[in-house]
């Protein structure tokens, strides 16, 4: 129940938020213009995505954390983790959407509270899987640390593939 109200609550403010950063795009991209009615179906569009992707991400990313809890010992069960989860994820995302809607404001707080919710989520992870702190610290951290090493792998092939693909003189 929880983890579908935060998906709708995130559809509404989400769609309030793209309709209020619509207002400050310029309609015209180039020769192109955009019609309000184009914006505002990209805004309805991706908040009905919001749905779906809310309550799938929260499965995935829980998922994750799981197996590489277990990976390092941890003796916890999924539906502890999810719900424990849920305890702070549900309000602090709640007050980021909110607050979301403040421009400048809104960015500095979404930093604030993600890092709060990490450190939750560490904690979390500790009382769940009966880790040690350092061992959780690794259980969060390891799939941002994953997506680094991809995404530098990555850089250099491109990078690789720009520089050969121009002539030596």
């Amino acid at each position: 129940v929880q983890l579908l109200a935060l998906a709708i609550i995130s559809a509404v403010f989400g769609y309030l938020a793209r309709l209020i950063g619509s207002s400050f795009i310029p309609t015209t991209m180039g020769s192109t213009t955009v019609s309000p009615a184009m914006q505002q179906a990209v805004a309805i569009s991706s908040s009905f995505g919001q749905i779906i992707g809310v309550p799938l991400g929260f499965f995935i990313g829980v998922g994750i954390l799981y197996l590489i809890a277990k990976a390092f010992g941890g003796q916890g069960t999924f539906l502890a983790q999810g719900y424990t989860y849920l305890l702070f994820e549900v309000p602090l995302s709640i007050v980021t959407a909110v607050l979301g809607l403040i421009p400048i404001l809104g960015a500095l707080v979404a930093i604030a509270v993600g890092i709060y919710a990490l450190v939750l989520l560490i904690f979390s992870i500790m009382a769940v899987h009966r880790l040690s702190g350092g061992k959780a610290t690794l259980v969060v951290f390891t799939p941002l640390i994953v997506v680094v090493i991809l995404a530098c792998v990555i850089a250099i092939i491109v990078i690789a593939a720009a520089a050969g693909s121009h002539p030596h003189p």
